[in-house]
């Protein structure tokens, strides 16, 4: 079964015999060449790729499809390459392409000069995805039912917006240079201790702000008993009250008082957004910590902070955790939404609000989405 829907456009492809079409495939679709990982760290100039001899000895540049990557080796890194740098970088005359080889796509192009200018003028032509073209892709040998297949959803905001299989714990999230990048500079993680500790923070729900969780959970708990508690005026007094009887600081109080506020406007706009029902509420923000959880943990496989047997042990006690304080994926989903707006849009409705709300909508509606396919408790 071919991996995902690119190996299965390739195959009918190959089968068909249309090998313009195959190289138009090629060239739209993220490859990979391997390099030795150690190259990435010593002071060697550059990365350093490998290379591939085929059965007959013929010297080969080998590059892979996403669905079609080899599990994780020890000494190996994936680098992300395309048809223009492979014909700007090519190593010589009398070297061949190589794709997925030893997969029933393996298929051989020559690389002389003439081909390697077809390959750049396809890359030219190629429609790229753009940062905000949000994709569902699936990974049809990759989990699909049972609690590993769930908790991997529950990361489903994150993987569609950056256009990768939801369902993979693979080599890589998008490459190993960038999931080391992105670990660092945006999580402060260098190493796998750092990084241990901030997914620690992240399965507590301690990463994001205390004040979004603990309104909204005076408010879901007062709901039990006491209908007003909808109400904005009645929630902000009962949250004045109870941070005042417990003795905060006069800052913490208006910065909660302030909350409510924010909340309910946002809840406004989840609701003509089709995020929350007429009459519905958010009743936690936690969501956004664990549905972060499950991807960073892939990073971290990615980064070689964890290893693929490890991320499957820990990916599905998000998705537990999601279940304990959620009924159903929308639940969920305005959770989630709601701890990033009100960490990062500050009320712009602009980035990272859409960026969030698009694979909501796609995530609900797509008919192969796992939120369509895979029952929530």
């Amino acid at each position: 079964m071919p991996a995902t829907q690119v190996e299965h456009e390739l195959y009918g492809a190959k089968n068909r015999g249309d090998h313009g079409w195959f190289l138009r495939l090629l060239a739209s679709t993220p490859i990979y060449r391997d390099a030795r990982l150690s190259s990435f760290w010593d002071d060697s100039d550059g990365v350093g790729l490998l290379d591939y001899r085929d059965a007959w000895g013929r010297p080969c540049i080998a590059i892979r499809t996403r669905g079609e990557l080899l599990p994780q080796r020890n000494e190996i890194a994936l680098v992300e390459t395309g048809f223009a740098a492979l014909a700007e970088n090519w190593p010589g005359e009398g070297w061949w392409l190589v794709v997925n080889p030893g997969t029933p796509l393996e298929t051989y192009l020559p690389g002389d000069a003439r081909s390697r200018e077809q390959w750049k003028q396809l890359a030219a032509e190629a429609p790229q995805l753009g940062h905000d073209d949000d994709a569902l892709v699936t990974r049809f040998t990759g989990p699909l039912h049972g609690p590993l297949a769930h908790a991997l959803a529950c990361g489903g905001h994150l993987a569609v917006h950056n256009q990768v299989p939801w369902n993979e714990i693979g080599d890589v999230y998008w490459n190993y240079s960038r999931d080391v990048r992105l670990l660092s500079q945006t999580w402060g993680c260098d190493t796998r201790q750092q990084w241990r500790e901030q997914l620690d923070h992240l399965i507590r729900a301690r990463s994001s702000p205390w004040a979004p969780e603990f309104v909204l959970r005076l408010r879901r708990n007062a709901l039990a008993q006491y209908s007003e508690a909808t109400d904005p005026h009645w929630w902000r007094a009962l949250v004045a009250n109870t941070l005042t009887t417990r003795g905060y600081p006069a800052g913490h109080i208006q910065q909660a008082v302030d909350l409510v506020g924010q909340i309910t406007r946002y809840e406004q706009r989840f609701r003509a957004d089709g995020v929350l029902p007429p009459d519905g509420f958010v009743t936690s923000a936690v969501g956004y910590d664990y549905g972060r959880a499950v991807n960073f943990v892939r990073w971290g496989v990615g980064a070689r902070f964890c290893t693929p047997e490890t991320a499957e042990q820990i990916i599905p006690i998000a998705g537990s955790l999601v279940r304990e304080h959620y009924d159903s994926w929308g639940e969920f989903s305005a959770g989630y939404m709601l701890g990033r707006v009100l960490r990062f849009d500050e009320e712009e409705f602009g980035h990272m609000y859409t960026s969030a709300l698009n694979p909501h909508n796609i995530l609900t509606t797509d008919p192969a989405s796992p939120w369509r396919n895979l029952p929530f408790a």
